[in-house]
Parts: C-alpha cells; structure tokens; sequence
C-alpha cells in the first residue's frame, strides 16, 4: 500500500520519510516530509469539481483571516490527484488539537466560531453547482426499510408527530454550510477554536442545518452519566453561535426538530449496522429529551411565516 502512496505524493514534490493511516480514519494518511506533518485524504464520494470548489472557498475562508484546512497544489497546480476512480488531496497539518472535552467555555467558543463561519461563508459565491444538504433523505430511507422494526414504528410515531417543519425550513435563507462541523473538526488550543478541518462536503442549507448537526453529534457522544446536563451544553453552544449570529423566532422554532432529525439519522444507522443496543439506547434519549421545554415544541409545531 505504501508504494502506491509514495507515487501519489510525488505529484506534489515531496519524498515522504513515513505512512501511518488512520486507524478511526481509513480515507487519511499522515504522512512526515520535510520535518512537518501532512494528510493525505481518499475523497470517496467527491468529484473534481467539489475538489476545485474547496480550493477556491477554503483561500476565501483564509482571506478573512480564518483558520481552516486547505489543499495544497500539486506540481500540476491542481488540488488534487486522480488516480483511476480515486481522488486525492493533501493538507499540511493545522495547529492545535480536536474538541474532545466539553465544557461551557469550549462550546460557547465553538458556537462563536460557527457563527463567523456562516457570517463569511453568507457572501460567498460558487464557481460549480453545488448540491443542497437533503437532510431528511436517509431518514425516510432508514423508516421505510426499518418500518417493520420496533425501532422503525418509533421513529414513524416521531416523525408523524414533527409534520410541518418541513416547507417553512426550506423557505429559509439558504448558503453555503460546513456540513460536518463537528468535535473531530473543531481544533482547539489554549481553550480557544484555533481551526477547522475537513470542507470535503461543501453544501448549501439554511445555516441552522450546521448547528442542528453539530447539537446531535454532541448530545450522542455524551456519555450516559452526563445526558442529563443536555440543555446546558446546547445553550453553551447557542450563547456563542447567538452572540455572533442571533437566530431569528422562525430560525429557533425549527432548530430543535433538525437535531432530532439527526439524531434518528443516527439511530437508524447504528441499528441497522447491527449495533441495536446503541441505536435503541439513542432512540430512548431522544423520547427523553422531548421532556425539555426547548423540544416539546416539536410535537406542537403549527405552520407559520418564519420572519
């Protein structure tokens, strides 16, 4: 595997002293050149011109002074290379370490970040198509092939309960999006957000559909002693993002029936992986959160004007 890899380097000058995949990461390499660190990243589901749009967004991202992860050009000055049906891209290492501790501060700080992402990202302009984030896809995909399940008839009862979010969330402002901001993402150091990494899924959406995704991912890596404190580490999170960015009443009325969206997203998956204690435990934290004012309006949605 290690030669193929050397070979695919060379595209972009270097002659590497080491390989290391990742073992949570089985698309990126660290690879040590010239005394730094670099990852190389198998873009699976990616197309040359995604390539070339992260390219030109993330030097948008970086003219306004934000830290981000970028490709770097190859000998050929293009962000990529393709070998076959694979595509490539190699990224010098940023400062800094992944968001692994919460806290009150370390979330506030990753909702400010957010919301001068979404704030730079707004003006933004495309040079390709881009596709939207369509996030109700896989989980109507996942109840129709699990309707049979006991986990799949809860999530119907879920989802027959959330009616209505549907066509005022999509009358909302769409942009640009990260659409996997989350812990793994986010670097930090000294306390602060330092970086992001990873604009391999360049979407558009309301800027809601980030933060929505950033609350499930957090609220389902909580560990079980620590699922009670929910509402405080999301309005941590909110504090930052709303101290930027307000959310408008509209804005706020659909945010909490996206996290749920996601969250069964991840129900559905774990359970259909074959790990149906996870996918059941999820799905009873998801019942259980609707005990929280903040989520109880799911079920009471009614259709209005969004301001």
């Amino acid at each position: 595997m290690i030669e193929p890899l050397q070979d695919i380097v060379r595209h972009w000058g270097m002659d590497p002293t080491s390989f290391k995949t990742l073992l949570l990461h089985p698309n990126v390499t660290e690879v040590k050149a010239e005394g730094k660190t670099f990852y190389l990243k198998r873009r699976v589901y990616a197309s040359l011109e995604n390539r070339m749009e992260e390219l030109y967004l993330t030097a948008y991202l970086m003219s306004h002074h934000l830290n981000v992860e970028s490709p770097i050009l190859t000998s050929s000055h293009l962000p990529y290379v393709k070998e076959g049906e694979q595509i490539y891209s190699l990224y010098e290492a940023l400062e800094g370490t992944p968001l692994k501790e919460w806290s009150a501060d370390s979330l506030t700080n990753a909702g400010a970040y957010l919301a001068t992402l979404h704030l730079i990202l707004k003006d933004y302009r495309c040079h390709y198509e881009t596709k939207g984030w369509e996030i109700e896809r896989h989980v109507t995909e996942w109840v129709k092939e699990l309707e049979t399940e006991s986990i799949g008839i809860r999530g119907q009862v879920i989802l027959s309960k959330m009616k209505g979010w549907e066509h005022p969330y999509r009358c909302l402002p769409h942009q640009f999006v990260h659409s996997d901001y989350n812990s793994g993402n986010i670097l930090m150091e000294g306390g602060e957000v330092c970086g992001i990494i990873d604009f391999e899924r360049i979407r558009t959406a309301p800027r809601i559909t980030d933060i929505g995704y950033f609350l499930a991912g957090m609220l389902k890596a909580l560990p079980i002693e620590k699922k009670d404190d929910s509402m405080k580490w999301i309005l941590a999170f909110m504090k930052g993002y709303e101290r930027h960015a307000p959310l408008t009443a509209g804005e706020k009325r659909i945010l909490p029936s996206i996290v749920i969206l996601f969250l069964l997203q991840y129900a559905f998956l774990t359970y259909h992986q074959g790990y149906s204690e996870a996918g059941t435990s999820c799905m009873d934290f998801i019942e259980k959160l609707f005990e929280y004012p903040y989520f109880r309006g799911v079920f009471q949605y009614e259709k209005e004007k969004l301001e």
